[in-house]
């Protein structure tokens, strides 16, 4: 499904695809996570023009992540941009002008495109390094762990006991403005 022919792209000049990536889960840059909802809908566009192959599209889903402040398994959206450009020659490029071209071109060595590659790319480089399951989340008590979403009113007792020495009197100075 997700491997192209070169030359019937050629020949069509312009292919659409659409459909579901279905993974069991995905490997991103902060752990492996669970996809959810039978996986990522996918619409891909491939055009082939002046001897290049564009292709452009987006990936979108959800996978189950723990929030980064309470650790609750939530479900996380991710809308994963899709982008490549397939060439035919390579371009020779002198190290001092390498890190000034970023065009980012992929040279076309077979008589198929493995989309896949990309689609995961696309996924993986869309998704958030911190993720939290509502804006309003209040997240874990420092202290004892307690979750103060579900304890909005939580007064922790271990606070007092981790106090460093060197800090005792700003919480004198607390003590007294809160009356």
């Amino acid at each position: 499904m997700w491997k192209i022919s070169v030359k019937e792209l050629i020949n069509e000049k312009r292919k659409i695809i659409e459909d579901i990536y279905a993974i069991d889960e995905i490997e991103l840059h902060t752990g492996t996570y669970k996809v959810v909802n039978g996986g990522f809908k996918v619409k891909l566009v491939l055009t082939y023009a002046d001897n290049k192959i564009l292709l452009g599209g987006y990936a979108r889903g959800y996978v189950e992540r723990p929030c980064d402040r309470c650790l609750k398994i939530s479900e996380m959206y991710i809308d994963g941009i899709v982008e490549a450009v397939y060439t035919f020659e390579k371009k020779i490029t002198h190290k001092t002008e390498e890190l000034k071209d970023l065009s980012n071109e992929i040279l076309i060595t077979d008589d198929i495109i493995d989309l896949e590659e990309r689609i995961i790319e696309g996924i993986v480089s869309s998704a958030p390094d911190v993720f939290v399951c509502s804006e309003d989340c209040k997240g874990l008590c420092p202290y004892c762990g307690a979750d103060l979403n579900e304890e909005p009113d939580h007064k922790c007792d271990k606070m007092e006991e981790k106090i460093d020495p060197r800090f005792e009197i700003l919480l004198k100075i607390k003590h007294t403005q809160e009356g």
